[in-house]
């Protein structure tokens, strides 16, 4: 019993002291590495979220400069016997641009250095271990991380630009014994430092594209504030001359209003003292200044004239070389005569040539008391106004010579009508006469006619037939053309259509056309004179039965379009070609293709427009070749017209 508690006191005391070898062996050390590993962690998710709750867009390379000093701070907070150095790559030398720890010897910034290790560091964009620094190439280098104590060092890349880093980042302590866990720390600042330079970089980018714009912009609407500016001035300045072209073109119609008014506003659009037009004179050969000048008495502009031989003249000269002239001060100028300057008083000058397809009428001249008053876009303006001028002149001309060649073709045409008429009432008599003696003839009462003679008379008769036709068109479109007075009334359409139709049967049978009729029920009725409108009817059915040819069909129909009623010729002949379809309504125009075929006189269309017209109507043509044609016509309603109610 002895030996087994015994036993058991042993075996306790064995595991016991098991128990505190592998606690102390091996379970400590892993608390104390486990607790070690944790403080590590926990201080770099603290710099991890600093670091992170730092970041932001840098608006310039000061700014990203400021960011790289913060994570330096930082980074040497975490290592306080570090040193942090930053260089950046300057053509094919590394200058320090920033650094942190405090020593006795303050380097200096921007200083450059030659470092092989750093440009392979920045090509291959890889962290460089630098175990001894004393082998380095550059002495300079090597000064001055003796200057900073660094016996060891991390090159730590950053700034990826081009594929090649433009930035390194030196990490120097007096051994690598740090190194492990800077490494992590130098990586992590330098890809937050990468991220923020591939952002900002297009940042930087945008925000110079945008100032560029911006700069664009402003200049652009500079520009278009000056030329609003300009534009507003010329809207101004033409606005003006088409007051004047108004006035010139209006019941006036005097080149000396228009004139008066054009130098009026010269005078008032560039504050000008005095403003001449200066006029060439071909029976003097003579320069002389034209009434209504602004600023130039009577007086004053009798006792001025300049022959055109006389160069020494700014004003001939201007005429001559058809070249505008400008000075600050005429009264001292030696290209401008200065009696005629003192004359009128007048120090800065102005002249523009007047002219118009090639032709130069006169000189403009614009004159101020002050020095050195006008400028280039004056100049330019009064140009434009000398084009109007001449156009204004030349305009005016034309029109007297057209209203004298408009008064002369209307007095011949009035003669025209009135011969017309005279003459066809002289030959109606005389025609009359004729018809009826050959009717005696041919009846047989003055006796017995053989097969020829007969012949002979109906021909006769057919051209006295054709004659008298062709009078009585001549009368209608004489009349048609002066103050014929028309007999209108209420009038039913359908009745009139009806009765042409009828009239017209003998000769459809005689050349083999069907001629039909199809009038809308309840037709309301028109006010006109039945008469004309009768004849216009007729018209376009003898035109449809003459033109259409034998075994066509021709029909007439009338329907109400609400204002006014339509009435419709339609055949289904050859049709009219489309370059003679403008013309069909002309007077004595005759279709090309029938002109020889066909007799008539070219009337009976004209005739009828002029009708339909004079009844506040329309008539048009509807017509494709080999497709037949359609002539219609619109006449107002009566109702509708006059305020009639129909019967």
């Amino acid at each position: 019993m002895n030996e087994f508690v015994f036993s058991l006191i042993l075996a306790a005391a064995g595991s016991f002291a098991v128990y505190w070898y592998i606690k102390f062996q091996y379970v400590l050390p892993l608390e104390g590495r486990s607790r070690g590993l944790e403080k590590v962690f926990n201080r770099f998710t603290a710099f991890s979220k600093e670091v992170l709750d730092h970041i932001y867009i840098p608006e310039s390379e000061e700014n990203y400069g400021d960011i790289t000093s913060y994570y330096l701070i930082k980074i040497h907070k975490v290592f306080p016997d570090s040193s942090m150095l930053v260089f950046e790559a300057a053509q094919d030398q590394w200058k320090l641009v920033n650094y942190l720890k405090n020593i006795k010897t303050e380097p200096k910034l921007m200083t450059g250095y030659k470092w092989e290790v750093f440009d392979r560091c920045a090509a291959e964009g890889e962290t460089v271990i630098l175990d001894s620094v004393s082998g380095e190439t550059d002495p300079g280098a090597v000064e001055l991380f003796r200057v900073f104590g660094i016996k060891a060092a991390l090159a730590v890349p950053f700034m990826q630009t081009g594929g090649r880093a433009r930035r390194i980042m030196v990490f120097g302590d007096s051994g690598t014994r740090h190194f492990d866990a800077a490494v992590q720390y130098l990586r992590f600042v330098t890809a937050q430092l990468n991220a923020i330079h591939k952002t900002s970089e297009k940042v930087f980018s945008g925000k110079k594209e945008n100032d560029q714009l911006k700069s664009e912009l402003s200049s652009v609407v500079k520009e278009l504030d000056m030329a609003g500016s300009r534009l507003i001035q010329r809207a101004k300045e033409r606005h003006a001359l088409y007051e004047v072209v108004t006035k010139v073109t209006g019941e006036e119609k005097d080149v000396k209003v228009g004139t008066t008014a054009i130098l009026n506003v010269v005078a008032k659009m560039v504050d000008a003292d005095v403003v001449a037009c200066m006029l060439f004179d071909e029976s003097r050969n003579e320069l002389v200044i034209s009434p209504g000048s602004f600023g130039v008495t009577d007086s004053e502009r009798m006792q001025y004239s300049v022959p055109v031989g006389n160069v020494t003249s700014a004003s001939v000269r201007t005429f001559l070389s058809r070249k505008p002239f400008i000075t600050p001060d005429a009264q001292n100028d030696p290209e401008v005569q200065a009696q005629y300057a003192k004359l009128w008083n007048i120090r800065s000058m102005m002249l523009v040539p007047i002219s118009l397809h090639g032709r130069v009428a006169g000189v403009l001249r614009v004159g101020s008391r002050h020095r050195d008053f006008f400028t280039q876009d004056q100049l330019e303006f009064l140009t434009i106004i000398a084009d109007e001028l001449a156009i204004i002149m030349e305009m005016v001309t034309l029109y007297d010579n057209l209203s004298k060649t408009a008064a002369e073709l209307a007095q011949m045409n009035r003669m025209k009508d009135e011969f017309l008429s005279t003459v066809s009432h002289e030959l109606k008599t005389p025609l009359t006469t004729i018809k009826g003696f050959i009717s005696v003839i041919m009846s047989g009462e003055s006796g017995a006619l053989n097969e020829q003679q007969m012949s002979f008379l109906t021909i006769v008769d057919q051209s006295v037939n054709r004659l008298t036709h062709l009078i009585s068109n001549l009368l209608d479109i004489s009349r048609l053309n002066g103050k014929v007075e028309m007999e209108f009334s209420i009038v039913s359409l359908e009745g009139l259509i009806r009765n042409s139709v009828s009239s017209m049967l003998i000769k459809a049978k005689e050349k083999n056309i069907s001629l039909s009729s199809a009038v809308a029920r309840n037709l309301p009725p028109v006010y006109a004179d039945p008469r004309w409108i009768s004849q216009v009817v007729d018209n376009l059915l003898i035109n449809a039965i003459k033109y259409s040819g034998a075994g066509a069909r021709v029909s007439v129909s009338g329907y109400d379009k609400g204002e006014a009623v339509v009435v419709c010729v339609e055949d289904n002949g050859p049709g009219i070609p489309v370059e003679e379809q403008k013309l069909i309504f002309d007077k004595f125009y005759r279709g090309k293709s029938s002109a020889n075929q066909v007799p008539g006189t070219g009337l009976g269309l004209a005739i009828s427009k002029s009708v339909v017209e004079k009844h506040e109507g329309k008539i048009w043509l509807e017509s494709k070749p080999g497709a037949g044609s359609k002539f219609l016509f619109a006449i107002p309603v009566a109702k509708a017209r006059h305020g009639l109610a129909p019967k």
